[in-house]
């Protein structure tokens, strides 16, 4: 052995593997590394841990399968392969470890079919975007996982499994393929395959390091070999290279676009939520964002694409939806229903036909929102002159509009008073709109406003005022009686507290 090996091997506190020992080794690797019934079991029940843990997002329990995996021990076997350039001791270990995976494979696609839930959750989506910074994670746990092997540390072997991952990914293939997602099978196979290769060679390299898997004397290698493998190396090394440069053109963007709605809006970047980017390779950046802003701005939009466009240098598709709030309570409440909203969305990204239902509208759009969940689409309109709530109400029919799976519900533009007619004849159709036009603006409670006098408890009591607090009731609407001395001939219905998207009111004439 070398001076500068044997100095090494003497630091790490190693055996010289050498002689017998290296040999003895070797045996136990390929032996523990070879296909038996307990090895395909295994595969088998740690593939079905890993698919019920991505499908339930639970953390614990894909650790679960990470710790069953049996998988170390053929990537071990294909390291000690490399190390001693046994061909036959290669092809064994390469077989065992396809058929692994193969298993791993159709156990995440099993499961998946059979399950209720098939949801894409952060777990899974964690395993869909592999970097060079992965490929890094699993040459460092690769070293960890040989030394422990030489040093037959079976614990440290263990977390190197934890480290690495290598049944989950598999199952992840399985749930992409199972679900029809190409990009999601695509992405979790080929962080196996940089996992598998990453620390494959790593042992490999240690294996060789300490001796205890020297070329046999006189074995000749073919050099087509060395290509191919680095043929192979470069074509996962690119798609890894691209990745990562993408998700830090993602990280850029997100963080220019949160300045520039935060000086936009002039709000903290705490006021902007469901805030998403996405940067293809091929393709124009894609950004979300809610805002919780004091009041509404209509040329936010176009100002924003601007700003954004001149600092990255290319125009990004921006869907922006703008609540409005009015006060501290209300501020909280619009927070907690952005990030339940975020929550039940999770990391689907599956967007409205925003462009197609602008176009089939006949007013200007100032604002969007959707809930992902239910697929319903909310469009707050422009005020249009002469406009009644009626006109409003009559581009939003029951039920909705559809775009697809989407369902499109009016909103109709912020109204300081909403007025319901005295004669009968026109006050049902008044009263139908206002409700309409409340419920879409989220108020849960208004205070009528009759006006003052002696006569205001008779007021109170009248028809058109008892009529109107019943179908506000009716509707989940809490309402008031209040005195107004400034009223003469008619009654107003003012929100309370401003709701977290929209303040409005209603008043009835008399």
């Amino acid at each position: 052995m070398p001076r500068w090996r044997s100095r090494l091997v003497a630091l790490l506190q190693l055996h010289d593997l050498d002689g017998e020992r290296g040999r003895e080794l070797r045996r136990n690797v390929f032996e523990r590394g070879s296909l038996t019934p307990g090895y395909v079991l295994m595969c088998v029940l740690s593939a079905g841990i890993a698919t019920f843990g991505l499908l339930q997002s639970s953390a614990a329990v894909v650790i679960g399968a990470m710790l069953v995996s049996p998988l170390m021990t053929p990537i071990a076997a294909l390291g000690f392969g490399l190390a001693t350039r046994d061909a036959g001791r290669l092809r064994e270990a390469t077989g065992v470890v396809t058929i692994g995976a193969l298993i791993g494979i159709a156990t995440g696609f099993l499961v998946t079919w059979i399950s209720p839930i098939d949801d894409i959750t952060p777990e899974i989506m964690a395993r869909t975007q592999p970097t060079l910074l992965d490929l890094a994670v699993a040459l460092l746990s690769g070293i960890a996982g040989g030394y422990a092997i030489v040093r037959q540390q079976g614990e440290t072997a263990i977390g190197v499994a934890i480290a690495t991952a290598l049944m989950p990914p598999l199952a992840t293939v399985g749930y992409g393929i199972a679900a029809l997602r190409g990009d999601i099978a695509g992405g979790a196979m080929l962080l196996f395959l940089t996992n598998l290769a990453a620390i494959a060679i790593a042992i490999a390299g240690v294996a060789r390091l300490t001796g205890a898997a020297a070329p046999r004397a006189g074995q000749r290698v073919n050099p087509g070999i060395f290509l191919i493998g680095a043929v192979l190396t470069l074509a996962l090394l690119t798609p890894l290279a691209a990745t990562l440069f993408r998700l830090q053109r993602e990280v850029e963007v997100k963080r220019i676009s949160a300045q520039v709605l935060s000086m936009t809006f002039e709000i903290s970047t705490d006021d902007i939520s469901q805030h998403n980017v996405s940067w293809p390779l091929r393709g124009h950046p894609q950004i979300s964002a809610v805002v919780i802003t004091p009041r509404f701005a209509p040329d936010a939009q176009a100002e924003v694409v601007k700003l954004i466009a001149a600092q990255i240098g290319q125009k990004p598709v921006l869907h922006l939806q703008q609540i409005e709030i009015g006060s501290g309570v209300a501020r909280s409440e619009a927070m907690i229903a952005a990030a339940v909203a975020r929550s039940a969305e999770g990391n689907v990204r599956d967007e409205p036909p925003i462009a197609e239902i602008r176009a089939a509208l006949e007013l200007p759009v100032t604002a969007f929102w959707h809930d992902a969940t239910s697929h319903i689409v909310h469009a707050q309109l422009a005020a249009a002159p002469d406009w009644t709530l009626a006109d409003y109400r009559s581009l939003d029919p029951a039920g909705g509009r559809s775009f697809g799976s989407w369902t499109l519900r009016v909103v109709p533009p912020p109204q300081a008073v909403l007025r319901i007619a005295s004669d009968p004849a026109r006050a049902a159709a008044d009263t139908e709109a206002a409700i309409w036009a409340l419920k879409a603006w989220g108020l849960r409670g208004v205070s009528i406003r009759l006006p003052g006098g002696d006569d205001f408890e008779e007021r109170s009591n009248t028809a058109p005022a008892t009529t109107l607090a019943s179908l506000l009731a009716l509707e989940g609407i809490t309402t008031r009686f209040v005195a107004g001395a400034e009223l003469q001939a008619e009654t107003e219905i003012p929100a309370l507290p401003p709701p977290p998207r929209l303040s409005s009111s209603v008043a009835v004439a008399e």
